[in-house]
């Protein structure tokens, strides 16, 4: 079978990061995939790398606006001569342009939801009500990454029901000691003391104020020193600076920015924060799992679901005094980090393994072209 998969971007997300763990999977199984970037480019992306070094086609074909007719020929055409069976299309750009350009090429489609929310940074509501209307006519079968996404899209499709699929663990990359001790010494004296690692986009829904003052709370309660480690970028960066300086964290608040190396980041980490506000299935929460963090996240999205009962703190959103408390207890317990990291680790790899969600895909895959 081959897929041609159609993404707004691959610039650094967790739908961008899962097309590496799609590629790989399916080239496991013997089939095969292209790539088609809705911008220029993407230069410096380690999402476009990675699939590079799997030889998989990436093929850009940048859209300046939904009605760039010019643009969108482009695109038919590009879906046309991939001798795809199947479209898959992802993200919101990608969701109305591809899965429109697929039924012109007389390519059966599939769209995948991520988000468990639609009033998301840089909400456009013409775009969420395209994007509803083509889905509902065009797509063959919509799919939500979560339960909690499927949830809260659902009213959006009517009496079209979306099918769930959940989001895997990509493969964690082996990380030597030596790797683990040179990136603690890099924060913390000497190595020694306690690393909280975040990873996500810099944006409201991800909460990284309620971070900031968690962890200057926690930080005064905390008996080792102590470092938190924040890995994204995002439109919220300088603002977040600015109240690091303001809550006097500026020597103890890494912004890291993008990072290819959020495994080895992950494994030299203690514990894992997360103070979404809204959220689907989060990635790096379960990549933060199967690394064997101790995590402590907010109960929002599918959160509670991937954090089962003895695998990590489930804290109520919005809530910077419950995120403090969890921090400090599990900082000053590291026999209870080692017993929820270990715990967790069993939880993702044997619930959310990519070899099981690559055969939902296929299953869903192969319903669509013969069921």
């Amino acid at each position: 079978m081959r897929i041609a998969q159609v993404i707004d971007s691959l610039k650094v997300g967790g739908a961008q990061k899962l097309m590496t763990v799609f590629a790989r999977e399916m080239q496991r199984a013997g089939h095969s995939i292209s790539v088609v970037s809705l911008t220029d480019l993407d230069n410096g992306s380690p999402v476009l790398n990675e699939l590079l070094q799997l030889n998989v086609e990436v093929i850009h074909v940048p859209m300046n606006s939904l009605v760039d007719a010019r643009a969108f020929n482009s695109l038919c055409r590009t879906i046309r001569s991939s001798g795809a069976d199947i479209t898959h299309t992802q993200l919101n750009y990608a969701n109305i342009l591809g899965t429109l350009a697929s039924k012109k090429a007389g390519i059966p489609s599939v769209a995948s939801l991520h988000n468990a929310s639609v009033h998301l940074h840089g909400y456009k509501p013409y775009r969420t009500w395209l994007e509803s209307a083509v889905l509902r006519m065009y797509a063959r079968r919509i799919i939500a990454c979560g339960y909690t996404v499927a949830r809260v899209q659902q009213p959006r499709f009517g009496s079209k029901a979306l099918q769930v699929i959940p989001n895997p663990v990509p493969e964690a990359a082996q990380v030597t000691r030596q790797e683990i001790q040179s990136l603690r010494k890099q924060f913390l004296p000497g190595g020694n003391g306690l690393l909280v690692i975040s990873v996500g986009r810099l944006i409201p829904e991800k909460g990284y104020s309620d971070l900031l003052q968690a962890f200057q709370k926690a930080r005064q309660k905390i008996e080792a020193p102590v470092r938190l480690l924040i890995a994204g970028k995002g439109p919220l960066l300088q603002e977040l600076r600015n109240e690091t300086a303001r809550l006097d964290l500026k020597e103890a608040v890494f912004f890291l920015g993008e990072r290819e190396d959020v495994p080895a980041l992950l494994a030299a980490g203690d514990i894992y924060a997360g103070a979404s506000l809204f959220e689907g299935q989060s990635l790096a929460v379960l990549e933060a799992m199967q690394s064997g963090l101790a995590v402590v996240v907010t109960d929002v999205g599918d959160n509670r679901r991937a954090v089962a009962e003895g695998c990590g703190r489930v804290i109520p959103s919005g809530s910077s005094e419950a995120l403090a408390e969890a921090m400090i207890s599990l900082a000053n317990d590291p026999d209870e980090r080692k017993r929820l990291g270990a715990a967790a680790a069993r939880h993702a790899r044997a619930n959310y393994s990519a070899s099981v969600w690559a055969e939902r895909w296929l299953d869903l895959y192969s319903e669509v072209l013969h069921g």
